[in-house]
């Protein structure tokens, strides 16, 4: 497995990894339509945050990719500090990828000077992801309002 800088060419698989994603984490029994909807839109938010975080100086991208396929990608936000995405594909689900890109991400804010207080946001129903960011030292620190889907936040202290 290589960890990399994002690159535009990365873009279209970003588009497909995020639908798979968040097929499995949105989908909610009940939902319906509104699923669907908002995955297209969460696609389509990755994509554009994504193509926007390879231009910027306040951004981290980094992609795993294993035999030129694309695992997973995060990008930090330097000056919040934040992991604002982090996904991987779910047939890459423990191959270690969503821990060498956190692992790549948290040294990235590191060497931008955030040690601590770095924040994400979790679907609240999202176990399995709560449990993998407390690996890193993340708690829950509360609800995020005005969601969809019910979304809570974690910080790492210091």
């Amino acid at each position: 497995m290589q960890i990399r800088n994002g690159t535009a060419d990365d873009l279209p698989f970003i588009r497909d990894l995020t639908k798979r994603a968040t097929d499995s984490t949105y989908f909610i029994e009940g939902m319906g339509d509104a699923a669907t909807n908002l995955v297209a839109r969460y696609v389509e938010q990755s994509t554009s945050v994504f193509e926007n975080a390879l231009g910027s100086d306040n951004h981290t991208v980094y992609v795993a990719t294993k035999d030129d396929i694309l695992l997973g990608y995060v990008i930090a936000i330097h000056n919040s500090p934040e992991i604002d995405w982090i996904m991987v594909d779910p047939a890459s689900h423990g191959s270690g990828a969503g821990k060498a890109l956190m692992m790549a991400a948290l040294d990235a804010l590191s060497e931008k000077g955030a040690r601590s207080n770095v924040r994400l946001k979790v679907v609240a129903h999202n176990e399995r992801a709560k449990a993998f960011y407390r690996k890193f030292g993340f708690l829950v620190t509360g609800p995020v309002p005005d969601r969809e889907v019910p979304t809570v936040e974690m910080q790492r202290a210091a």
